[in-house]
């Protein structure tokens, strides 16, 4: 009988992540996985912005940039009769455009696989010293202790052992077998749509030279309709299509009819198409949500807890965020920072996101499904939100949590998506603004990573004094800078080229006045907002922050 604070069921991009994010937070961990190796699929290819945030102050960014598709492969989706035929149209995808993204996130959108991500994450666990994943080894139950789980496994080749821990994260899959043994069911569509992908390699070249290149290529008008993925900007594709499982069966494809689709997608030119087939597999679209996240010490994260339809490439990035909402809840309950209350908001905050990704899948098939009915400048302007997701990405927010909300109305559901306003509301990301630090520039999104930040108005340095008089009495680390003030030496402003003053950008876009602050949580989003100076900061910030930490109700 073995002992770990955290156990982790599933070595996928959620259950790796999972992993690093408790490393990085000292907590002990090891991460189980039934198959002998990480995923050899080339499946979940977008890494949105926020995504790219968190796995870049985890240091993962060099090596998967190196593994990621061309810039240029990346500006735009594109509409075609066929892949050699005539162009419908083309959206340009602005939130994969590096010099847009750049002004609301330092870390750019990235377009990868499953397979090339899985190798980078599960390197870096394998670097962590308190942290292990153990491949073929299968959970077989878990089971609640009250005070802790007791996770039965088993080992390939028949061994079986036991693991006792104090937590539980199910990052086991859309079939989360520890979802169905809890008997926790999923709401929401589960359509009968089917669908094939394929992964092989062939010379394409011919139909994309030279301005067809596009991260996703729809093909219309064809016997059979889908979409051509580019892998690496040569000659590694994916391509999926519908089919019907009632007249088709999954199990009656085979290599041989799998590329015969291939070609016929391709169009006519493209019957004697050289296609080495890699592998291919049948799937169906779910926008699935289960009813409960959390039952005792088992929490459900990813897939395991929401399904969300591949049409805009949400799925995976939303089980990233889900990790980075309760790694710090976790860990916060752990080292005795705050009451198990706490993870209650866990749920709270990330069904909400869960739901809206769920739509944004859904209504995105149904614009594709229904785009030969529409003249070609209304059906590309239909499509407008697949590739432009920055309100949806980087303006994630939550309407009810672990924040003290300040009275400010929430965004309007007719820019939720598409479109991106920064906004330091409480529940929201606080938004990206570089900085300038004796270490160079850093985004507000890094300065308030690891733990409580206090980011205060040029006139607020009462605020921060506050945080550094709560991070001496605890119960949590909570650090505090004044915007324009070499407090520490850790953060300059700019100043204002005719007053010498610092200028007011800061307060400006966190809405708040030059004697106002904000609290913003581990995870990045703003646990309170004070739009003024107050009377007493320290005992307003405490109450702030045991809001936060679930250790006070709302007022």
């Amino acid at each position: 009988m073995t002992h770990s604070p955290v156990v982790i069921a599933g070595a996928g991009p959620v259950g790796l992540t999972t992993s690093l994010l408790l490393s990085a937070a000292g907590i002990a961990n090891v991460v189980l996985e039934k198959r002998h190796g990480t995923s050899l699929l080339p499946r979940s290819r977008g890494i949105m912005c926020r995504t790219s945030e968190i796995w870049s102050q985890l240091g993962l960014l060099p090596a998967l940039r190196e593994r990621s598709l061309p810039p240029e492969w990346t500006r735009y989706l594109l509409y075609v009769h066929g892949l050699s035929g005539a162009e419908i149209g083309r959206m340009e995808a602005t939130s994969q455009i590096a010099e847009v993204t750049a002004e609301y996130s330092p870390a750019p959108f990235l377009c990868s696989t499953q397979d090339r991500m899985d190798d980078v994450l599960n390197a870096a666990v394998q670097r962590q010293a308190n942290a292990r994943v153990l491949f073929g080894h299968e959970v077989l139950g878990v089971e609640d202790t009250g005070d802790g789980v007791r996770v039965r496994v088993e080992v390939t080749g028949g061994e079986a052992y036991s693991i006792d821990a104090d937590w539980f994260v199910a990052a086991d899959g859309a079939n989360s077998p520890t979802r169905q043994a809890l008997g926790i069911e999923m709401s929401g569509v589960r359509t009968q749509r089917w669908f094939l992908n394929a992964h092989f390699r062939a010379d394409l070249s011919r139909w994309l030279e030279p301005d067809r290149k596009a991260a996703l290529i729809w093909v219309l008008d064809t016997a059979i309709e889908g979409v051509f993925q580019p892998l690496d900007g040569r000659t590694e594709w994916g391509c999926g299509s519908n089919f019907d499982a009632q007249a088709d069966p999954p199990e009656s494809f085979t290599p041989e009819r799998v590329r015969d689709m291939i070609r016929t997608m391709i169009g006519p030119d493209g019957r004697d198409t050289e296609i080495d087939l890699i592998g291919f597999w049948p799937w169906f679209v779910s926008a699935t949500v289960a009813r409960r996240f959390r039952r005792g010490r088992v929490l459900l994260v990813g897939d395991a807890a929401h399904q969300i339809p591949p049409f805009g490439g949400i799925g995976m990035n939303t089980g990233v965020q889900d990790a980075h909402n309760l790694v710090w809840k976790l860990a916060s309950v752990i080292r005795g920072w705050a009451g198990e209350a706490l993870l209650d908001s866990y749920e709270l905050e990330r069904r909400e996101v869960a739901e809206r990704a769920c739509n944004y899948g859904m209504t995105n098939a149904q614009h594709v499904s229904a785009i030969r009915e529409r003249s070609a400048a209304e059906r590309v302007a239909a499509l407008r939100q697949y590739g432009n997701w920055a309100g949806l990405d980087v303006g994630v927010h939550y309407t009810a949590g672990a924040f003290s909300p300040d009275g400010s109305p929430p965004p309007p559901h007719e820019v939720a998506v598409h479109e991106y306003h920064p906004s330091a509301r409480p529940g929201a990301r606080a938004p990206h603004l570089w900085l300038r630090t004796t270490n160079g520039p850093t985004s507000t999104i890094d300065l308030c990573q690891g733990g409580f930040t206090v980011l205060a108005g040029s006139g607020g340095a009462a605020w921060t004094e506050a945080a550094r008089k709560l991070a001496e009495i605890g119960p949590a680390p909570v650090r505090g800078y004044t915007y324009g003030a070499d407090l520490r030496a850790d953060l300059r402003a700019d100043l204002d080229p005719d007053t010498g003053q610092p200028d007011d950008r800061f307060e400006r876009l966190y809405g708040i006045d030059a004697g106002g602050a904000v609290l913003v949580r581990p995870d990045g989003h703003v646990a309170f907002r004070s739009r003024g100076a107050v009377s007493d900061p320290t005992a307003v910030l405490a109450d702030a922050l045991a809001v936060a930490l679930g250790r006070k109700e709302v007022a």
